[in-house]
């Protein structure tokens, strides 16, 4: 056995642990760690055959659940069914903590955000009340309500700030209290307030023999309270986190306290074989750890002898210098070349900001706009990704969600539960779902230039023609709105698919998105851009000084973040002026580096 093949066994070795450890059990798992492969190994360790109790796994995104759930359904069958959960954290806490302890009336109704409540707007100037925070201690059980932008909004306003919050929480209470709307906020409100009645984790515990908790380290603050609960009430736990990528802060997520937290369970597992990227990849994100735990992690994947340093494509001009780079775009360009050197093709690689409108474009395609409703226009979307060739994991799952959304409407017009409520009611498998939807889509009219009213109508009679499992013909389906002034405009328009000019398109492309929408994700070669000298400046800042690391820097997290979804080849670019203090800090770091300022030579 040689050194590789010593260090993958080690590597599989502690995934073996932490598959037989028993809960409370905390895994810490690096990027690129296989700890979905772990809890999938662990779910299917529950003997099979009639169970009273089952296993629930509960991730932070529908993405990551629906992972969970077809790689668990490809090894069993019953691993996906009763008694078992695998879902969203929101969508069990609504289904087990909250809705069965709700009094009959209103008509409670568990919304993704205010925003698809049209009730929901404050004051005479109809401020959304999604733009207002709403924060609950779960110790004095108080709420107080903040406004960022309360400052641009109330200008020449003859109401005050004051009013607007005292509006705010009173449409909030009464959309809650007495219409039923219960945002993922309101529902952690009442998930704690329940789960703090014995009577509740009791029945908890008869249900669920353990619960498992992916991605982890998005936990907000009430998310930490209520595990606490359920720890304390003897509930066994498994956490699964890797802190250095907590990058939802303005969301509430809590690093520190999550830290706190696992260190109370009992057990505890470290993944640290990287089975994702190579050397230089795991030796630059170390870099931006604490020091007690800088060592790199151990690539084991098929890509740990790639010895590829970093490149740095530094931009524009400074002072009397000049890079034959002109800018961000030309760096793009210059990056799918370099990375066509080392075998890469431009689909496999992936170009990354903070922001969006810093994400370099040059042969680049922007990650698709998610939309957020379910009209003509998000099925036209959902046909239109579904059909082409180069669709993201992400973009496919969106179209599958609008579609299946859009039948169980369509199917079950007069229910108040949520799709997954309603499968679960009627007995229909997820799995079956999607492959409704995928064969709805898969009908659906091309989406081109024709008119919006006349795509809708075939798609209408596309819909109509799908029945439910059991065969009964529902209703014609009144779905599918759509604004009259958008009738007689292409539907290709109307999802942002450009007119047809005679150009031909790029030959390749490369992805693109900000660094958040990434997460998650990899490339082969992957381009961070840092677009402005503040930008670049606050980075190395943070990055030199000893006592700032990914423990304590929601910056130093995200950029962690970006680093670890390559795999072979990582790129920065940046402006020109800037490439001085970029490079001694890399030379102080002894970090490997190679810059290019032009074009490899053809």
């Amino acid at each position: 056995m040689n050194a590789v093949e010593d260090r993958r066994a080690q590597a599989e070795q502690r995934q073996q642990q932490a598959v037989q450890a028993p809960a409370p059990l905390f895994i810490r798992a690096c990027p690129g760690a296989g700890k979905t492969r772990v809890l999938v190994d662990r779910h299917c360790q529950t003997p099979p055959g009639p169970r009273r109790t089952g296993r629930a796994m509960l991730s932070f995104t529908n993405v990551a659940a629906d992972e969970l759930r077809d790689r668990c359904s490809g090894s069993r069958t019953d691993l996906t069914a009763f008694p078992h959960f695998i879902g969203t954290f929101d969508s069990f806490l609504w289904r087990y903590l909250v809705r069965p302890f709700l009094p009959a009336a209103p008509a409670w109704k568990h919304v993704l955000s205010w925003d698809q409540v049209p009730a929901a707007v404050v004051g005479y100037r109809k401020v959304p009340l999604s733009s207002f925070d709403f924060r609950y201690d779960p110790t004095t059980r108080a709420t107080q309500v903040e406004w960022p932008d309360s400052a641009r909004i109330l200008a020449n306003s003859t109401q005050s700030k004051a009013d607007y919050l005292r509006f705010a929480k009173s449409r909030r209470d009464l959309l809650w209290q007495s219409r039923g709307y219960m945002t993922g906020h309101e529902t952690r409100i009442a998930a704690l307030d329940h789960v703090r009645d014995p009577s509740v984790t009791k029945l908890l515990r008869h249900r669920f023999f353990e619960v498992v908790v992916d991605e982890a380290q998005d936990c907000s603050e009430l998310d930490l309270v209520i595990l606490e609960q359920l720890r304390r009430a003897g509930l066994p736990l498994v956490i699964v986190a890797d802190p250095d990528q907590g990058i939802y802060e303005w969301n509430d997520a809590r690093p520190e306290e999550l830290r706190d937290f696992t260190d109370r369970l009992s057990n505890r597992r470290e993944l640290d074989g990287n089975w994702r990227s190579s050397s230089p990849v795991c030796q630059l994100a170390a870099t931006l750890r604490p020091m007690s735990r800088g060592i790199q992690d151990d690539p084991v994947g098929d890509h740990h002898d790639v010895t590829t340093p970093l490149l740095l494509l530094p931009y524009g001009t400074h002072r009397t210098k000049a890079s034959a780079l002109l800018d961000v775009v030309a760096s793009g360009e210059a990056f799918v070349a370099y990375a066509a050197l080392e075998g890469i093709a431009a689909p496999d690689s992936l170009a990354l900001a903070y922001r969006n409108n810093a994400i370099p474009t040059a042969r680049s395609r922007p990650a698709p706009r998610f939309p957020k409703g379910n009209d003509a226009t998000a099925l036209a979307w959902a046909a239109a990704v579904f059909a082409a060739p180069e669709t993201s994991t992400a973009a496919r799952k969106h179209a599958l969600s609008i579609a299946s959304t859009l039948l169980h409407d369509y199917w079950y017009p007069d229910t108040e539960e949520s799709l997954t409520e309603s499968l679960i009611t009627h007995d229909i498998q997820p799995a079956i779902m999607r492959r409704r939807a995928a064969r709805l889509l898969a009908a659906l009219p091309p989406v081109d230039l024709t008119p919006a009213r006349d795509w809708r109508s075939t798609a209408r009679s596309v819909l109509k023609a799908q029945l439910p499992p059991t065969g009964e013909q529902p209703q014609p389906p009144r779905i599918l709105s759509l604004s009259p002034k958008y009738l007689d405009m292409a539907i290709g328009m109307l999802i942002g698919m450009p007119e047809e000019d005679g150009q031909d398109a790029p030959a390749a492309t490369m992805r693109s998105s900000t660094i958040h929408q990434a997460k998650g994700g990899e490339a082969d070669a992957v381009l961070i851009h840092l677009p402005k000298p503040k930008s670049v400046s606050e980075l190395l800042q943070a990055w030199a000084d000893p006592l700032i690391s990914t423990e304590t820097s929601e910056l130093l997290r995200t950029y962690y973040v970006a680093i670890t979804r390559a795999r072979r080849l990582l790129a920065l670019t940046y402006p020109l002026s800037q490439h001085s203090s970029m490079t001694a800090h890399l030379d102080t770091m002894k970090i490997e580096y190679r810059a290019e300022t032009a074009f490899p030579a053809s």
